[in-house]
């Protein structure tokens, strides 16, 4: 998604992004039924991910961006509160975010376009926040009889749990101290 979203200047959208309150889209979002059975700990995870991705739409507006599956969900957790999502927008930005949700599935140039955004979206995320004690997950599904790969990349460490193909694919940081995990692709 590549897009100039907010003509305002770029440390006053930040620390909008920042205010937001984002606790009514984690308590959807860790709802079992109505959202995508998160832990407290995920959602915590996934909305620093995700103001982690506005930023990134800011102070990158030349970029062609994709967040990862999880981060891609928080978003659409955020649109669902249509008058919050509004208000938020308007707050933030000045203007509507617009969402595009067939990136990717257009065809292959269409997918290995996707492919390039995530990659730059990795890359522009480790420079500009690192992978400090607050590492970020980037995961992704793999169409390889329906298996899903994840895994969340530190310093250039990736870390992969193997999962069964009928079950939703989870990602996550881990903490150095934490460590106890396969350094090769889920199964």
């Amino acid at each position: 998604m590549q897009t100039n979203v907010s003509v305002r200047p770029v440390e006053q959208v930040v620390a909008a992004i920042r205010a937001l309150d984002l606790d009514p889209i984690k308590f959807k979002l860790m709802d079992p039924e109505e959202g995508q059975g998160w832990s407290r700990a995920y959602a915590d995870r996934l909305e620093v991910a995700y103001r982690g991705f506005l930023t990134l739409l800011v102070t990158h507006p030349g970029e062609t961006l994709a967040p990862c599956k999880d981060v891609d969900n928080f978003w659409h957790g955020h649109i669902l509160d249509t008058l919050k999502y509004a208000e938020d927008c308007d707050r933030v930005f000045g203007c509507f975010l617009h969402h595009f949700p067939y990136f990717g599935m257009r065809g292959d140039e269409d997918a290995a376009n996707l492919a390039r955004a995530a990659e730059t979206t990795r890359r522009l995320y480790r420079e500009q926040f690192g992978y400090g004690p607050d590492a970020t997950a980037y995961c992704g599904a793999i169409k390889a009889d329906n298996a899903a790969y994840c895994g969340a990349i530190r310093t250039g460490e990736a870390y992969c749990g193997a999962i069964k193909a009928d079950s939703p694919a989870y990602c996550g940081a881990v903490k150095r101290d934490d460590l106890n995990v396969s350094l090769r692709p889920a199964l």
